[in-house]
C-alpha cells in the first residue's frame, strides 16, 4: 500500500477522534453545566413566585376584603438552546395539621354557643428529576422555607428561632363601637378573623410547564345580638414563635378595646403561669352588646 493511500485514512481517523473527544467533552461538561445553570435560574423564578404569593396572602389577610390574586410558578427547568429536555415539579396546597385559633361566642339566641375553628393552609414546590439540586420550597405560617429532602431552613432568616411571624398580627382584629350619647359604653364590637384553606379540587399541579398559585378571598359576616361572652383560644401545638406573636396581638387588641367599654370585662386566666392562656371577655346584659363577626375566607389553589 502506498503512503499516498494511508495518509487520508490517518487524517480521517484523527478528525474522527477529535470529533468523538469534542462530543464526549460536550456531553460530559458543557451540557450538564448549561442545564444546571438553567435549573438554577428556574429555581430562582420559583423562589420569586413564592415570595410574591406570600406577600399576596399577607395583603389579603390584612385587608380582609373580597379579592382574587394569582402568581405563575414554573414547574420545570433545565432546558437550553441545544437540549430542550426539562425537569418537572409538583405544586401542592394542603391544610396544616390543626386549626390555629378558636373563637367561641355565647349570646341569647339559639344556638346559645357558636364556635369557629380557624385553619391555616400551606403550599409547597417539590422538584422532580432536577438537573442541579433537589431544592424545593414551602410556605408555612407566613414564611417561605427552602427544603432539601427532610432538611428545611427559612429563606429570609438565619434560623427558625429568628423568624418574627409578622403575618400573625394580621389574623385577628377587634374594634368597639361606643354609644353616641355615652362614649364609655359600647353597643357593638367588631371582630375580624382570617380562615385560610385549600381550594376544593385545586390542590396540586404537576408537570414541566407553568403552574399557577391562586388566591380568592371572600368576607362572610354574621351578627350576634345579646352577646354575653367571647373566648379566644390559641392552639398550644402551634410553632412557638407564631403562637406567641398571635397571642400578643390578640391580647393587646382585646385589652385596648375592652378598656374603652365600661360594659366589657376581661376575665383573668385561671392559671396565671399558663403560657398564652385563652382570652375571655364578658359583656353586661344591659345595654345589649352586639358582636359582629367577619371572617375573611381565603382559599389557596394550585392549577
Amino acid at each position: 500500500m502506498s503512503e499516498d493511500a494511508v495518509a487520508p485514512v490517518v487524517a480521517a481517523m484523527l478528525i474522527f477522534a477529535i470529533g468523538v473527544t469534542f462530543f464526549a467533552a460536550w456531553n460530559a461538561y458543557y451540557v450538564p453545566s448549561m442545564k444546571a445553570q438553567s435549573e438554577v435560574t428556574h429555581l430562582r423564578d420559583v423562589e420569586t413566585g413564592f415570595l410574591r404569593f406570600s406577600s399576596d396572602i399577607g395583603t389579603a389577610a390584612s385587608l380582609k376584603r373580597n379579592m382574587q390574586l394569582s402568581e405563575p410558578i414554573p414547574l420545570g427547568g433545565g432546558d437550553f438552546t441545544f437540549d430542550a429536555v426539562k425537569s418537572g415539579g409538583l405544586l401542592r396546597v394542603q391544610n396544616e395539621t390543626d386549626g390555629y385559633l378558636r373563637i367561641s361566642i355565647i349570646n341569647g339566641t339559639s344556638p346559645a354557643t357558636t364556635s369557629n375553628i380557624l385553619r391555616f393552609a400551606n403550599y409547597s414546590y417539590q422538584p422532580v428529576n432536577n438537573f442541579w439540586q433537589d431544592q424545593g420550597y414551602t410556605w408555612s405560617y407566613g414564611n417561605v422555607n427552602v427544603t432539601k429532602g427532610t432538611l428545611e431552613t427559612p429563606l429570609q432568616y438565619t434560623s427558625m428561632d429568628t423568624i418574627t411571624y409578622g403575618m400573625a398580627g394580621t389574623l385577628f382584629d377587634l374594634d368597639a363601637v361606643p354609644l353616641p350619647d355615652d362614649p364609655a359604653t359600647c353597643s357593638q364590637m367588631n371582630i375580624y378573623i382570617v380562615n385560610i384553606t385549600p381550594s376544593a379540587g385545586h390542590t396540586h399541579a404537576s408537570g414541566n410547564g407553568n403552574g399557577m398559585l391562586t388566591l380568592e378571598s371572600a368576607v362572610v359576616s354574621q351578627q350576634f345580638p345579646n352577646t354575653t361572652s367571647m373566648t379566644v383560644s390559641i392552639n398550644p401545638a402551634l410553632p412557638g414563635g407564631f403562637r406567641d406573636a398571635l397571642w400578643d396581638d390578640a391580647d393587646n387588641q382585646s385589652a385596648s378595646e375592652v378598656l374603652n367599654c365600661g360594659n366589657a370585662h376581661r376575665i383573668p386566666p385561671t392559671d396565671p403561669l399558663e403560657p398564652d392562656p385563652p382570652i375571655q371577655v364578658t359583656f353586661d346584659t344591659i345595654p345589649n352588646m352586639t358582636l359582629n363577626r367577619k371572617i375573611a375566607e381565603i382559599t389557596l389553589g394550585a392549577d
